[in-house]
């Protein structure tokens, strides 16, 4: 089977690994922009400070055998290629640009005419050009045509010398040559005679095809070519940055990368906007819980979750956002869940509810308070037995440490594992307190959350090895702030309209559910409305006091259990709310 569906999967491998890249590059786009603006930036104003060059080049034919190198002359129509190469750096030699300085009509030292001065030589027609350059158009066209003729002298008087050399030597020849031998004199008397005949015809060294002139325009600074180039090294220094700055970051970026990391299944991912009041309650955020519920259900069929204890490296993770969030999904599915707020040093699960209590975890577990005196029964739009009854911390404790570990606590677990479907668990941050570590071996599972781009490795590393040492059960991770969302991508549109529109279907469902419920309760006296399980006799321990913000207390009543959802009486009538 294995083969038969090799390479059908959504997206390719270099597909994943080029959307991996753009996403470093987002995640860095600042550092990238910083590169890609400033240093195009600053040669733009450096090019813009430099004064104007103005290049004007002169072309000449230069006489290629006054440097000859002794060699046979080449063929007809074929340039002597080592002589011109060598003409052309004989051009910025110190004694031609001496003799060009003195062509000129204003003072300029030899230094500054060789760093003005350069020469291109074209072996395929046998020409040279010099190209001088200058602040001054005028300046740069006369020192070109300088060169031109410092060059052309500098060879006729080569010429002239190589012809005396020769001269003298045939002289000092004829001079050691017998009387007697009168051939050989009359051969020397010629040679020389030549030579004399071709010093007084000797012409310029070498001749000018194009003079220079005064340009019009300057050649630079190209402020543009500078930009362009600026910005490629930008583009590349950029990247390097980036590169450097995505290894040297320790903090998670991506739920892909938490699973790499930790080799946790990965329950679930939490939206930003879940930890906004304005948009906690959208749909996106609503199937975020219903997914991590989903996965949580189906963990392990054999051993079903009974308590789960959210756990996260530091605060701000996101631990009461996921657990509330959960206690809510699995209570509107049907279950019974008890939420208990173990975080006893900074509690936040009454105020994500709105309630108020002034008692709770600490008390009962120090013996002040049953348990039937703090749980508080939360309303949530549930199916047939779904129930959610809050167990709050109450005011902080001297000592919760020792309260969370004590023989107390264990059994209060127990007795709510007992009588629960779920029990969930929000505990303090793991690795800046240790109240929560002893219950780790109690729960039935532990799920950890791992905030986005806020949470480092090395925190969820050390983070796993504490979970272990405590003998705790790892259920899986979640992601929170995570732009993944629901993970539904494009299809999540389907069922929930565009950006979590609540128009979609299923939001047309739930309104429908929610009038029809609303139609149902009974009204109480002040006139407001309340769930089904607030207006039957709540079982357990319990008779309801209403508290003062809406929710109900649950009392001691001792004759079942007090997450049992009752049936109500078979003649009672339920008045419809107008």
């Amino acid at each position: 089977m294995r083969g038969k569906y090799e390479g059908m999967t959504p997206e390719s491998t270099g597909q994943q690994d080029v959307r991996t890249i753009l996403r470093i590059l987002w995640r860095w786009k600042f550092l990238l922009l910083t590169f890609l603006v400033l240093v195009p930036l600053g040669a733009f104003l450096i090019e813009r400070e430099k004064a104007k060059v103005y290049q004007s080049s002169v072309l000449i034919a230069p006489d290629t055998n006054s440097v000859s190198t002794g060699s046979t002359s080449p063929p007809a129509g074929v340039v002597p290629t080592d002589n011109l190469l060598a003409i052309a750096q004989l051009v910025t030699t110190t004694p031609v640009a001496s003799a060009a300085a003195a062509f000129l009509h204003f003072p300029a030292t030899t230094g500054f005419l060789l760093g003005e001065v350069t020469t291109s030589p074209n072996t395929d027609t046998g020409f040279l050009t010099i190209t001088a350059q200058d602040a001054n158009p005028k300046h740069a066209a006369a020192i070109a045509n300088a060169f031109a003729s410092a060059l052309s002298n500098h060879q006729s008087a080569q010429a002239i010398q190589s012809i005396d050399v020769q001269i003298r030597a045939f002289r000092k020849q004829l001079a050691r040559t017998p009387i007697s031998d009168a051939y050989a004199a009359g051969t020397l008397s010629q040679q020389i005679a030549t030579l004399e005949a071709l010093r007084s015809s000797a012409g310029p060294g070498a001749q000018v095809i194009q003079a220079a002139v005064a340009p019009d325009t300057p050649a630079g600074p190209d402020t543009r070519r500078a930009v362009e180039i600026a910005f490629l090294i930008a583009l590349l220094l950029g990247v390097g940055a980036v590169l450097i700055a995505e290894n040297g970051d320790r903090r998670l970026r991506t739920p892909e990368a938490l699973e790499s990391l930790t080799n946790m299944p990965l329950l679930g991912t939490v939206a930003p906007s879940a930890f906004s009041p304005d948009t906690s309650d959208s749909p996106r955020d609503e199937e975020s819980f219903q997914m991590l519920r989903a996965s949580l259900a189906y963990f392990n069929v054999d051993r079903p979750l009974v308590s789960v204890a959210i756990v996260s490296p530091g605060p701000q993770d996101g631990k009461t956002t996921v657990a509330v969030g959960l206690a809510v999904a699995a209570a509107r599915a049907g279950k019974r869940v008890v939420l208990v707020d173990a975080d006893l040093r900074r509690p936040e699960i009454c105020a994500r509810l709105g309630i108020n209590p002034a008692i709770g975890l600490g008390a009962v577990l120090a013996g002040e308070h049953q348990l039937s005196d703090v749980l508080i029964d939360h309303p949530v739009e549930a199916s047939d037995g779904g129930r959610l009854l809050v167990l709050p911390a109450g005011p902080p404790p001297p000592n919760p440490s020792a309260l969370l570990s004590s023989q107390e606590m264990r059994a209060l677990l127990r007795n709510l594992e007992e009588q629960a479907d779920l029990v969930i668990i929000d505990t303090p941050a793991a690795l800046a307190v240790g109240d929560a570590l002893p219950l780790l071996q109690s729960v039935s599972g532990v799920v950890v959350i791992v905030r986005m781009n806020h949470s480092s490795r090395a925190a969820v590393g050390r983070l796993q090895k504490v979970i272990a040492s405590a003998s705790g059960t790892v259920v899986g991770a979640v992601a929170t702030a995570s732009g993944a969302g629901a993970g539904y991508g494009e299809a999540y549109g389907y069922y929930y309209g565009k950006g979590g529109d609540r128009s979609g279907p299923a939001s047309l469902l739930r309104r429908r559910r929610r009038r029809a419920t609303t139609a149902k309760r009974p009204a109480t006296p002040n006139g407001a409305a309340v769930s089904k399980s607030q207006t039957t006799t709540l079982a357990p321990l319990v008779s309801q006091t209403p508290a003062s913000n809406g929710d109900v207390a649950v009392e001691s009543e001792p004759s079942t259990s007090p997450l049992e959802a009752p049936s109500p009486p078979a003649s009672e009538n339920h008045p419809r709310q107008d």
